[in-house]
């Protein structure tokens, strides 16, 4: 999609010299950050909606992606079929990356150039103003989290409702 054909380009031609990218620091920000928090939620509390043999594969699912998000930052698509089966987590996902972009061009930048496939403590270590990126992460992982979080817990309670 665009991603590949117009993001990916801009980040590689910040990074031609060896140096961090702003695109880089959105990327991680925006995906690999919001993906690694709509797993975890998953992985706290999925919403039920999988037998038995499907949970299992939701939840392997959901580690690799956890654990390659935080790792590597290349594992995003994990996220997709969670955000394409409940508009909340979408609604979620979206947010996050609007409030985490937000604070990474809050103030100056170009304090915060990083990259998406590195090791996320790297990712942030990278930055000049690591705080503010640290920061931006965190928040975008709890509000991609809790959002999905929510939607499990209410998805369960709807299903259990209609059972009884």
């Amino acid at each position: 999609g665009c991603y590949h054909s117009m993001f990916l380009p801009f980040i590689l031609i910040e990074m031609e010299r060896g140096r961090p990218s702003l695109f880089g620091s959105v990327d991680e920000c925006t995906l690999v950050i919001v993906s690694a928090g709509i797993c975890a939620a998953n992985l706290v509390y999925s919403n039920g909606n999988n037998g038995k043999e499907k949970a299992v594969v939701s939840t392997n699912l959901c580690t690799r992606g956890l654990l390659t998000n935080i790792l590597c930052g290349d594992f995003i698509e994990v996220a997709y079929p969670f955000m394409d089966a409940d508009m909340r987590v979408g609604l979620s996902a979206y947010l996050a990356s609007g409030v985490g972009t937000e604070i990474i061009y809050s103030d100056l930048p170009r304090n915060v150039l990083s990259s998406a496939y590195l090791p996320l403590p790297l990712s942030i270590w990278l930055a000049d103003d690591w705080k503010r990126l640290g920061l931006a992460y965190l928040i975008t992982f709890a509000i991609s989290f809790l959002g999905t979080l929510a939607s499990n817990l209410v998805s369960r309670y709807r299903r259990k409702q209609k059972t009884e």
